[in-house]
């Protein structure tokens, strides 16, 4: 099992770090078992469930080697997971803009529409189809964001 950052909501767990054991020929594993035990060289390196992995090789004095292991995760947590995270983060904020700015324009071209009256019932049936679309976008997006929330005693293992 390894740690997510709860305070980016569902997004945190795509992102999950562990520190992976480097096995005698370089690949790395999380598995501490009979046929990983023997081929570890004693080190770590930080690794995302993404596919990421970090540069540093961090020796471990045990198999188990919490310090190691935390300063793995560490690297993972800022060089990787809290930068992609509010990355991803800004760009939700900016979709939001953008929806919640469509249909503000959307609403003011209406009003201006002095024809708006003369519609036809499609044409104001698919005019409130486009508002509702873009409000459950928007309500989706706010949502997503409302369940995030900044700090940084937020890792869960």
């Amino acid at each position: 099992m390894g740690t997510i950052l709860t305070s980016y909501g569902d997004a945190g767990y795509q992102h999950e770090g562990y520190p992976a054991q480097i096995l005698d020929d370089g690949s790395v594993t999380s598995a501490h078992g009979d046929d990983t035990g023997a081929r570890m060289v004693g080190q770590v390196i930080a690794a995302c469930s993404c596919g990421w992995t970090g540069t540093t090789r961090y020796p471990t004095t045990a198999p188990i080697d919490v310090d190691a292991e935390e300063l793995a995760l560490q690297e993972w947590e800022h060089e990787h997971a809290r930068p992609v995270l509010q990355r991803d983060q800004l760009a939700k904020w900016d979709r939001l803009r953008t929806v919640l700015g469509r249909l503000g324009r959307w609403q003011h071209d209406r009003l201006l529409d002095r024809s708006g009256p003369d519609r036809s019932a499609a044409e104001r049936q698919e005019l409130l189809d486009r508002i509702l679309r873009v409000l459950t976008s928007a309500t989706e997006l706010a949502q997503e964001l409302r369940d995030t929330r900044d700090g940084d005693d937020d890792r869960r293992r």
